[in-house]
């Protein structure tokens, strides 16, 4: 049977968030917590899987509810984040960087913003130049649920080309992230483009169709296994390698497919070492969305501010109040609205999504038509 919350999903998310955090606040101390988006894919891709995918499959939901819980989920905190952003942006950043600020707003109600990010140059160089950089891999995402809607409706009558078909998808996006990636050819559209990350958010749902099938297995893992699989989800940004994109590849790879033997083994498993349920670490992956998305403007702003890369207190600082401001959009935004105690009318929720877009289009196009001087 399977379980309707697993604790230590926030386990993992806790532990992918803080490698994001960290490497964005102190890269040197983390130099691969690029690896916690990797993880946080994987992870994405097997819960939507395990919520969502097969009741839309076997016709228990719809297309429809999957995509109004998906949006009760990531948007509110995302555009609150993002109009803070922009009002923020608007007061500190200079007119140069305000007019490349509004080119991804305009993007961001379409979540297409991660074409704007391919476009604009590499995605580090300069460091933190762009507050809303970090939302690249919500389009990703959000590019990634329409795709795999498609396939259920194209397959609708013929459900048995289903899995073969996102089988063969994955595949040629993991070819394509090797010869892009690896080999290459453009490191910045394995980066930024779905085609490149397809793969990860697959490996979730592939995982979680094999836990599906197993669940029932008369001997289940024994918990180790799944303080192993952290452990090396922990240490694979951690271990040093020579420098190069072989060495990224292998290191990606470690990390998802831990990620994944980790998310089945806490399926298949019926006890855990109380020390991937601790309460501490569950509340990080709780607010682990609303810490991802507020820790890179303030780090982001501040730098324009200080005109120079943060020191090692100016970092910790920000990442303080970035903690402080996810606890209370998760308590006061996420939460709420996800478990309807506000907003509950779907109509009501689609209205205010439009206002609030019509609201960052307005703002973006104001940006752009006076290329960032019109304050």
């Amino acid at each position: 049977m399977i379980r309707r919350y697993l604790p230590e999903i926030d386990t993992l998310r806790a532990i992918a968030v803080t490698l994001v955090v960290l490497f964005h606040a102190y890269p040197g101390f983390v130099p691969a917590g690029f690896l916690g988006v990797d993880i946080f894919f994987v992870i994405s891709g097997y819960v939507i899987s395990r919520a969502y995918l097969f009741p839309v499959l076997e016709r228990r939901t719809t297309l429809a509810d999957f995509y109004s819980s998906r949006f009760r989920r990531l948007a509110p905190a995302l555009f609150l984040t993002v109009m803070l952003t922009a009002l923020a942006s608007f007061v500190l950043l200079k007119p140069v960087d305000l007019a490349i600020f509004g080119q991804s707003l305009l993007l961001q109600p379409f979540y297409l913003q991660n074409f704007s990010f391919w476009l604009g140059g590499d995605a580090l160089t300069p460091p933190l130049a762009n507050p809303l950089l970090n939302t690249w891999n919500l389009a990703v995402e959000e590019q990634f649920y329409l795709l795999l809607a498609g396939l259920c409706l194209l397959t609708t009558t013929r459900r048995q080309f289903f899995w073969p078909t996102l089988i063969g998808a994955a595949a040629l996006s993991f070819v394509f992230y090797l010869v892009f990636g690896t080999m290459g050819v453009s490191p910045h559209s394995a980066f930024f483009l779905l085609p490149g990350r397809f793969w990860q958010l697959a490996l979730g749902v592939l995982v979680f169709c094999l836990v599906r099938k197993i669940r029932e297995a008369p001997q289940p893992p024994r918990p180790i296994l799944s303080i192993i699989a952290v452990g090396a989800i922990i240490l694979a940004p951690l271990v040093p390698a020579y420098p190069g994109p072989l060495a990224v590849t292998v290191k990606t790879l470690v990390a998802c497919l831990a990620t994944a033997g980790a998310l089945a083994l806490f399926e298949l498993d019926r006890e855990h070492y109380a020390v991937l349920r601790v309460r501490a670490i569950r509340y990080v992956g709780k607010i682990s969305y609303a810490l991802y998305l507020w820790h890179w403007p303030l780090l982001s702003l501040a730098v324009a501010v200080q005109g120079r890369l943060l020191t090692p207190v100016e970092a910790t600082l920000a990442l303080v109040v970035a903690a402080g401001l996810a606890s209370l959009t998760y308590h006061l935004v996420e939460m709420p609205i996800r478990m309807r105690r506000m907003i509950r009318n779907r109509r009501v929720l689609l209205g205010s999504f439009l206002v609030a877009s019509a609201a960052i289009l307005a703002t973006a196009m104001a940006i752009l038509f006076t290329s960032g001087a019109f304050r």
